[in-house]
């Protein structure tokens, strides 16, 4: 016997301007929004996401998410758009997986996790990402944005404001740092995420969590560079590994 797919469904969103980085809507809470509007049509758990941000997606204008199923059951597929302007902006093919959640096992050892009160309190240039009003940050190590240090990687803890859903909060979590590229510079950059893939554990942390973001570049070349990014939770439990492609725009 062949189960009917569910119905699409659809949401309408106003993103408020405050939630810009550079110059377009953070691209972790579109990712979130598509996650979570996959998780809203199959009523199952997120699992892994891969997401192209095609366009950049403009504040103060009405933008429609929507979700239509490949496949349901055990585990399901689910393809996410947001349009805006009737334009495609971003999209997502969402894995989802209907099992109960469980412990995770983690196969290879792992560093001592840092201690919230280890970070130190810091604060992103809001003239440049006004989505830092959102964000509570405790840097960790010597590496700082902008700080023209030897290694691209950025380490904190992260606490993202108001009342998201926890799946779209978990979208902004893993965009939450700027470029890991920003460590070994003195001046910002334009390098606009354009595809963000994760690997998510079964459930979200709640509203409101602190969560432990270690970040690094992999890999430049002189078009893209790759970010790879972990989430920890308080307790030292995994949350997600993801890597986003950023394109390095011209000066």
């Amino acid at each position: 016997m062949t189960l009917a797919a569910p119905a699409g469904t659809s949401r309408s969103l106003v993103f408020d301007p405050t939630w810009r980085s550079f110059s377009s809507t953070q691209g972790g809470l579109v990712v979130g929004h598509l996650l979570d509007v996959a998780a809203e049509l199959t009523g199952a758990a997120p699992r892994a996401v891969t997401a192209h941000l095609l366009a950049g997606v403009v504040p103060d204008v009405e933008a429609v998410v929507t979700a239509a199923a490949d496949r349901t059951g055990r585990t399901g597929s689910v393809r996410s758009e947001l349009r805006q302007d009737g334009a495609v902006r971003a999209v997502a093919q969402v894995l989802t997986s209907a099992v109960a959640s469980s412990p995770t096992t983690e196969h290879s050892p792992r560093d001592v996790l840092p201690r919230l009160e280890d970070g130190e309190p810091f604060a992103l240039p809001r003239d440049y990402v006004p989505v830092a009003e959102h964000t509570e940050i405790r840097a960790l190590g010597t590496s700082r944005p902008l700080g023209g240090g030897h290694e691209p990687r950025l380490h904190a803890w992260v606490r993202i404001g108001g009342e998201l859903p926890p799946l779209v909060q978990l979208g902004v979590l893993l965009d939450a740092l700027p470029p890991s590229l920003f460590a070994v510079r003195t001046s910002p950059a334009s390098m606009p995420t354009v595809e963000l893939s994760a690997h998510l554990t079964a459930a979200a942390p709640p509203t409101g969590a602190w969560v432990r973001v270690d970040q690094r570049t992999v890999w430049q070349d002189a078009e893209v560079a790759v970010d790879e990014v972990e989430l920890r939770a308080l307790d030292g439990s995994p949350v997600a590994l993801g890597r986003q492609t950023r394109r390095l725009l011209a000066g």
